[in-house]
């Protein structure tokens, strides 16, 4: 989806403060920045043509064989590559509500929605609900449907047990995407990758391009995985941090914040419009948030924030309180929502 995602700074002109983005906004990437500078000389050749040194890095990384390991630009990447190929399955699901590249993705390759479809995709921890899903329940979901799709891309901001690569490439329909795009908080970059079984990643391959992975982004790739630190120096800390912004923003009259486990929550206005909210912090209080209406499932007064520090947080709390203190008029909700990307 082109439009209608977070992150949509470049719509304003005067944003302090990123809220709307899933990826923590204070990621300290100095280190990465220095290392390219060092490695701008490698754009004057063509890139691998199959990234492979970087496969077998994230391989070494993750504890698993390289021959499991499929490099892709992003997660996004990822998501079409996965609903091209096994397209001849025909039909798919979606946990909703959830990134709508599942559904736009499966749509473009003339699949058809049903509940018990081949393809069962689902986000793990759940955007925009901040949900975690079990190993067991991703088993149990293979009793029902042929493949799974497990998108783990936001990993990297919650302390509950996920299934991991090693264990999801022991079941042979199940396919993970994990992210160095949010992990490292390098969006602009896209490095992303599948694991599964062997069988399904050869599959894969026989509908990839050459060179889709530029040289940077490869050299920024293996530095990354060769490193031991994240883009959150302190995980324990900032989903304290989160947890304070919800209780904080539930603590406001007219709002709903819904529990996570992750970093981002999803809320809801009673009474009035989240796009509405969206425009005044952004022109009033050059502060971004994700108005989450066009989530499948979702409706007008929802919207969803990642937490920062304690101090930005607050400018969040205070900019949103003042919002609601100009409202007159009641919004309304209908009984059905949109679906949406990230």
């Amino acid at each position: 989806m082109i439009d209608g995602h977070g992150d949509d700074k470049y719509k304003y002109g005067n944003i302090r403060l990123n809220f709307s983005s899933n990826i923590y906004p204070r990621a300290d990437i100095s280190p990465l920045k220095e290392f390219l500078k060092e490695h701008l000389d490698s754009i004057r050749s063509y890139p691998e043509p199959d990234a492979a040194s970087l496969e077998e890095a994230i391989a070494r990384k993750i504890g698993i064989p390289a021959e499991n390991v499929l490099a892709t630009a992003g997660a996004t990447e990822a998501i079409y590559l996965i609903a091209q190929t096994l397209r001849s399955w025909q039909t798919f699901n979606v946990q909703y509500p959830a990134f709508s590249e599942y559904e736009d993705a499966c749509r473009m390759f003339m699949y058809r929605e049903d509940s018990l479809g081949n393809l069962m995709w689902i986000c793990n921890p759940c955007n925009p609900t901040g949900e975690v899903f079990s190993a067991t329940h991703i088993r149990d979901l293979l009793n029902k449907h042929r493949y799974v799709i497990v998108d783990q891309s936001y990993e990297g901001y919650t302390k509950e047990k996920l299934m991991s690569a090693a264990e999801g490439i022991r079941i042979p329909n199940v396919i993970h995407i994990p992210s160095l795009t949010k992990t490292d908080a390098i969006p602009g970059l896209r490095i992303g990758y599948i694991t599964a079984n062997t069988g399904i990643i050869r599959l894969l391959r026989g509908y990839l391009h050459p060179w889709r992975i530029s040289s940077l982004a490869i050299e920024a790739g293996k530095f990354l995985l060769e490193g031991s630190s994240t883009a959150v120096d302190n995980l324990d800390e900032y989903l304290r941090c989160t947890q304070r912004l919800r209780f904080s923003l539930s603590a406001i009259e007219g709002i709903e914040a819904r529990p996570t486990k992750t970093n981002f929550i999803l809320c809801r206005l009673k009474n009035s419009k989240a796009a509405d909210l969206k425009e005044y912090l952004a022109r009033e209080k050059g502060i971004l948030i994700r108005d989450a209406s066009n989530f499948r499932g979702l409706y007008p007064g929802h919207f969803r924030v990642a937490s920062s520090n304690d101090v930005d947080n607050q400018e969040l709390i205070e900019g949103i309180a003042d919002f609601l203190l100009t409202r007159n008029t009641e919004g309304t909700q209908p009984e059905s929502g949109q679906k949406s990307s990230e």
